[in-house]
């Protein structure tokens, strides 16, 4: 009961705002579940990839997909999520299970530390890297488009986390749309990375079925309702307490 109700809180977070799903699901398994990390990870992943494609169904009937802008993104996340899950690959071969754990909670951690002191800024609109990229795209643009699905790719595939919160800040620093479109278009590079990412690990057998039915069941209808509240509910009233939230778990898997 307590797995499918994060699943629900989650979903609703990824369909009302395309964040909170790995990086807030990821770390509480982690911290209140027995499963290996990389188990936890991998299906978390699944099951982000899962709740994305319903996610993007609904933000598709609402028109908030920008698919020019999503192309950039995903031809740069499709090199560096292979590139992340290789090196899981690595790592898993050279580490004992402890240190293989150890590593991916601290590597969790310190990326919910960058995310919790980032958010706030970005979207609060007082923090803008110089050049917003135009609607219309350029070669350069699609370059650093690229380069943001290739860091946030890489991201996914080593710890689920990424899909959403980390890129959400860089759309929102660089793509001047408005906030619905760019949680449609995030849900869409999140679904493509994550199903990508989710049938490698998979097949390395890092996947757990019992505790993916558990998170599906409440994940679900979560990201529909989420969805249809995108409208309603203005996003600022959430950055704070995502970064309290971001903070405190990044805190707690690096002490614990």
């Amino acid at each position: 009961m307590f797995i499918t109700l994060l699943g629900f809180i989650t979903g609703v977070l990824i369909g009302l705002t395309g964040t909170g799903g790995g990086v807030l699901l990821t770390p509480l398994l982690m911290l209140f579940t027995p499963f290996p990390a990389v188990v936890i990870i991998g299906t978390d992943i699944v099951n982000g990839a899962v709740t994305k494609l319903l996610g993007v169904l609904e933000h598709r009937k609402l028109g908030q997909v920008e698919w020019r802008l999503a192309k950039f993104l995903i031809a740069g996340t499709v090199p560096a999520t292979l590139a992340g899950i290789v090196l899981i690959g690595y790592l898993k071969a050279h580490l004992a299970p402890h240190e293989l754990d150890h590593f991916l909670k601290t590597f969790l951690g310190v990326t919910l530390f960058g995310v919790s002191l980032f958010l706030p800024f970005a979207r609060g609109g007082r923090l803008r890297l110089p050049g917003q990229i135009a609607e219309s795209g350029s070669r350069g643009e699609a370059a650093r488009l690229a380069a943001v699905g290739a860091t946030v790719g890489f991201l996914v595939a080593m710890t689920s986390i990424g899909s959403g919160s980390l890129l959400m800040i860089f759309l929102l620093l660089l793509v001047p749309l408005p906030f619905g479109k760019l949680v449609g278009t995030d849900l869409l590079f999140g679904l493509v990375t994550m199903a990508l990412a989710g049938s490698l690990h998979l097949a390395m057998g890092h996947f757990s079925l019992p505790l993916f039915l558990k998170l599906a069941v409440g994940a679900l209808p979560g990201v529909v309702i989420g969805s249809r509240l995108t409208r309603r509910i203005p996003e600022r009233y959430f950055s704070w307490l995502f970064t309290i939230l971001y903070f405190s778990l990044g805190a707690r898997l690096l002490v614990g």
